[in-house]
């Protein structure tokens, strides 16, 4: 009997040598923050705990409060360490699941952190780190840089797996007017499944969820503006092969789909003067409209200049009538199709009439309809 409580004995011993050495010998993880002053990490105490079933992952939940923001450039800041701050042993942005990764950019336009990731607002945080990838995960609330349609119809566009919200797989809007509203042109496929159509929401964020180590979608919108998410998607649902613009307002969430093809001719809101004094912007919100006046088929606008300094005859100007649907080598876009000079003559590429202002000149330029004559007074 006394042997066998003495084999018992040594078997805990050793089982007991053995977990240590394994715990000893396991990487270990630790957080360099800003919430401690940034301490040498493994002195800091902040450490990431082994993820159970989840070989190599490491988990940490931090709050972020008023009370440890930096002091110097404020918000919060992160990495991940193996308990030190040497190159090699620390991640950071370049090492972040979400890219671009946030940082803090100064008054100046310098980027403060030292290659931290930046978190702006109060929050309470989980971090994860997969140590095979080196890749850091956390459940902060990521915003697109712009933008961008996402839904069931990756797959059928040859845009990576259904639902991607990456960049190139996603619908990518742009702000190409400088407007301020978000535009993107995209041929999609016949549906040829079952049901109402593609499904498509516009996103505006991402946000990874933990429990499932997933990024899901954050804030988003169906086409009429209401908020989507939960199944709530819009649809479309093309008979044939369909060039369409998608065109997202900021301020309302609407995103407004319409169907174009090449050669298409529309006309614009109203005569609309432009050139290089307004940065060639001819459509959007942007754009300088002439409004109808008492007199039929005359339209009036008010142009400030500044004064001409640079070379040549003056600043550049045009009359644009309607915009022309392109699709080509270089790309979907719209362009000016009838535009005039000032005189009422047909405008070509290259072609344009010149004012040139010796100092800031308010201009009244009055177009008439029936001769595309402008004329201009001061």
């Amino acid at each position: 009997m006394t042997h066998y409580r003495w084999f018992k004995a040594m078997i805990v011993i050793v089982l007991l040598v053995n977990a240590v050495f394994m715990f000893a010998a396991s990487p270990r993880y630790f957080l360099g923050t800003s919430a401690n002053g940034y301490q040498v990490p493994k002195d800091g105490g902040l450490e990431l705990m082994p993820i159970p079933g989840r070989d190599g992952w490491y988990t940490i939940t931090i709050d972020f409060n008023e009370d440890n923001r930096d002091p110097m450039y404020d918000g919060h800041y992160y990495k991940v360490t193996d308990g030190t701050w040497s190159a090699s042993g620390s991640w950071g942005t370049d090492h972040y699941a979400f890219q671009p990764a946030p940082v803090m950019i100064t008054p100046d336009g310098q980027v403060a952190g030292l290659g931290s990731i930046y978190i702006k607002e109060n929050t309470v945080l989980t971090i994860l780190f997969d140590s095979n990838t080196k890749t850091i995960y956390d459940n902060a609330i990521q915003v697109f840089p712009t933008p961008r349609i996402y839904g069931s119809f990756n797959s059928a566009m040859g845009r990576g797996s259904d639902w991607s919200m990456k960049d190139g797989e996603a619908l990518e809007l742009a702000d190409i007017y400088g407007d301020g509203t978000y535009h993107g042109f995209y041929t999609l496929p016949a549906f040829t499944g079952e049901g109402d159509g593609y499904m498509m929401a516009t996103v505006l964020s991402t946000r990874f969820e933990p429990a499932w180590t997933i990024f899901g979608a954050y804030e988003q919108y169906v086409f009429d503006g209401t908020a989507g998410g939960m199944g709530k998607v819009s649809y479309l649902k093309p008979a044939e092969e369909t060039t369409y613009v998608f065109t997202f307002d900021p301020k309302t969430k609407v995103t407004e789909v319409s169907p174009v093809f090449a050669g298409e001719i529309v006309a614009l809101p109203g005569p609309t003067v432009y050139g290089d004094f307004n940065g060639w912007v001819v459509f959007g919100e942007n754009a300088l409209v002439f409004q109808k006046t008492e007199d039929v088929g005359k339209y009036r606008l008010t142009l400030t200049l500044p004064a001409y300094k640079g070379e040549g005859e003056g600043y550049m100007i045009l009359v644009a009538l309607s915009k022309k649907f392109y699709d080509d080598q270089w790309g979907k876009r719209w362009g000016v199709e009838e535009q005039y000079k000032l005189d009422g003559a047909p405008a070509g590429f290259g072609q344009a009439s010149f004012l040139k202002p010796d100092r800031e000149t308010v201009y009244t330029l009055t177009y008439d309809a029936a001769t595309h004559v402008t004329s201009v007074s001061q």
